[in-house]
């Protein structure tokens, strides 16, 4: 059996419907169920040019209003969190896994030379975290909120609900409204807000947050993505506090940087689960497919990664955000699920 986080969202709007060509994902980490892929080909810069499964400059949803990003997030250490997790700091939530690595002593997982991408160099840097104090330096109060207050974190599921949800005309107003729901894993276009991402900056008011406004903090977390971004944001409900199989694959084999934004499961809380699992390779895996396409582990090798490669990223205040080069690890969802969400942009 393979492990997969199972999600409610079982529909999309008609601009959103996938293409007989695209392949269902039920065992990923993302899990959308027969949800069309982010991923155009190699050379897509949030362009309307590319055969992407969303379809050209008319049929896209994501259009072609895509700003101008951040360069590679790897390329500097500014605005990273200096915290650096000790060795017993993983010792939060080990229950049943206690032979897993902390996640700086993980080993970096030796890819055979026969599963290796051609004419590509050793990976020398993988998975980064950021904090949100770090990320927006000039607001007041946005870190401790987001950690201290639930009513808060579940407002900025709310406010992505409000500023990006479009409603599809030729839906019922009961599919649309469980499209919706924080219940369902919701994708949007994180690169432009038919509202002008008022429910966000709304939100912060009313919480106190200072010097911050919505645009600046979607583009902010968006911009982490590097040059080439598709501008894709899902919203990964939660499914409960539960026990999965890992699941390893890459969500493209790109060269490209996926954020997530972690929404631990209650407040002052610190521990594992809430971020994807992720093994740090030592090269890019080949692409036996299409480029841009899912690359699952188990087509590769019949036997699971070796358990010292395995990295179960821990969340703590300071540590909300995680960005890794989706060419350059495999990830699966957590073999213990705790969380009320994960937001994923690519």
């Amino acid at each position: 059996a393979h492990s997969s986080e199972t999600m409610s969202f079982t529909c999309l709007p008609a601009h959103l419907t996938p293409p007989p060509s695209y392949r269902c994902r039920t065992r990923s980490n993302t899990g959308v169920c027969c949800a069309t892929s982010p991923f155009g080909d190699a050379k897509n810069k949030a362009s309307t040019s590319s055969p992407s499964p969303f379809g050209g400059a008319a049929a896209s949803p994501f259009g072609s209003g895509a700003k101008t990003v951040a360069a590679d997030p790897f390329a500097s250490a500014a605005g990273a969190n200096p915290k650096k997790q000790s060795a017993n700091s993983s010792s939060v939530n080990k229950s049943a896994t206690a032979e897993y690595q902390p996640w700086d002593d993980v080993d970096v997982f030796e890819v055979p030379h026969e599963l290796r991408r051609p004419n590509k160099d050793a990976v020398n840097e993988h998975v980064k975290f950021y904090g949100l104090d770090a990320l927006f330096p000039k607001t007041s109060g946005l870190q401790t909120v987001f950690n201290s207050s639930a009513e808060f974190r579940t407002g900025i599921r709310k406010a992505m609900r409000d500023d990006f949800f479009v409603q599809d005309q030729g839906m019922s107003d009961k599919a649309n409204a469980a499209i919706r729901s924080l219940s369902s894993s919701l994708m949007v276009n994180w690169k432009t807000s038919r509202t002008g991402y008022a429910a966000f900056t709304a939100l912060f008011e009313q919480h106190g947050v200072s010097g911050l406004d919505g645009e600046t903090f979607i583009q902010t977390l968006g911009a982490l993505c590097g040059e080439e971004s598709h501008g894709s944001l899902i919203d990964i409900t939660g499914t409960g506090r539960r026990r999965e199989r890992h699941s390893w694959h890459q969500d493209s084999g790109l060269e490209r940087f996926t954020v997530m934004l972690g929404f631990p499961p209650e407040s002052n809380w610190s521990g594992v689960g809430v971020f994807s699992h992720s093994v740090k390779l030592s090269h890019p895996l080949r692409q036996d497919g299409a480029a841009g396409t899912i690359i699952q582990w188990e087509d590769y090798a019949s036997t699971d990664v070796p358990i010292n490669t395995i990295g179960r990223p821990e969340y703590f205040e300071g540590h909300e955000v995680m960005v890794y080069r989706d060419s350059d690890h495999i990830h699966s969802a957590p073999d213990e699920t705790n969380r009320e969400s994960v937001w994923r942009f690519m």
